[in-house]
């Protein structure tokens, strides 16, 4: 499998006005800066692994011409290639190889989307759901991150499994393990919501205002405010969550210093700490029921494979037999 380029797509949606105070980094910059960093994070999977895919999609395709020659010999590359890999490093085990980005964005007010999720209630309670569903999907301010990962640990053994097969004379088995093996790649999605990345801009602006400009300083606190109300009425945050009381509390007590002796310093940063503790949060939850999500399938396959073992000892105790 070649491996595609980050893609990077920016759907503005630009549907509903506001009036709230703008960062001095505007959203769209915001975003390249949040791809910049999520492409520098991304490691490229080893150059073996992609011939090894590749390999494996030709041996695929040369079994479809019933080319079974070639399959073989392809199979067969795939499979040095992952045993060279795994050699220069027996701790590989998901391996990411893929990496996909879409932005949309949504310029709503807290109020609108307030307004939105009432109309679409009445709908619910309607039965009207077609109508609901439609009014629901411009509510998303966020950037999607979609990773597909190669499970080590089961496809390099598929690919020889695979040739085993193919050898045996069996080009039916041969195609049904390779496809029980690309069912196993991991789609893993991640979701950054606009409006924390915003929050957190606003913040950093505030911070760096001369102690006189009360006026703008409480402007852009106010603004960080409605945008993390915005990521709670929007279902990325939890306003009843510790971090996110915490978070409030702290632009509270800014707002209340600066009007004033302004000694703010040090209540910025438990400000910025309180925010990426709730950033850290959101993530760690994703992460959680991402692992969860993969720890459920490694046991259901690890049933499969205690199973399919317990069949070739039988077989093989049977041949001993004779």
């Amino acid at each position: 499998m070649k491996k595609t380029l980050l893609l990077s797509t920016l759907t503005a949606g630009l549907l509903f006005s506001t009036t709230m105070l703008q960062a001095k980094t505007d959203t769209k910059t915001l975003v390249k800066q949040q791809i910049t960093q999520t492409q520098k994070n991304f490691k490229k999977a080893p150059k073996e692994i992609e011939e090894a895919l590749k390999a494996s999609s030709l041996a695929m395709q040369s079994l479809q011409h019933k080319k079974v020659d070639e399959a073989k010999k392809q199979f067969k590359i795939a499979t040095e290639k992952f045993d060279l890999t795994l050699k220069n490093d027996p701790t590989l085990n998901i391996v990411p190889l893929d990496e996909r980005i879409a932005v949309f964005e949504n310029l709503a007010s807290v109020k609108e989307i307030k307004h939105i999720l009432t109309s679409t209630q009445e709908l619910l309670s309607q039965y009207k759901l077609n109508k609901a569903r439609a009014s629901l999907t411009p509510l998303k301010d966020e950037m999607d991150i979609e990773t597909v990962s190669l499970p080590m640990k089961v496809f390099p053994i598929a690919t020889k499994d695979a040739l085993k097969a193919l050898n045996k004379g069996d080009t039916k088995g041969a195609m049904v393990i390779m496809a029980e093996a690309y069912n196993t790649f991991l789609i893993e999605n991640a979701v950054i919501p606009l409006p924390l990345l915003k929050a957190q801009d606003l913040i950093a602006d505030a911070s760096s205002l001369d102690k006189n400009k009360k006026e703008e300083a409480t402007k852009l606190l106010d603004g960080a405010k409605e945008e993390l109300e915005r990521a709670n009425v929007l279902g990325y945050t939890n306003k009843h969550s510790p971090e996110y009381k915490a978070l409030l509390d702290s632009i509270d007590a800014i707002k209340k210093e600066i009007k004033g002796k302004n000694v703010v310093e040090k209540l910025y940063d438990k400000l910025k700490e309180d925010f990426v503790s709730l950033v850290h949060k959101n993530k760690a939850e994703k992460a959680e029921k991402n692992v969860n999500k993969y720890e459920q399938k490694e046991a259901i396959k690890a049933r499969k494979e205690t199973g399919k073992f317990l069949n070739e000892a039988k077989k093989d105790e049977s041949k001993t037999i004779k």
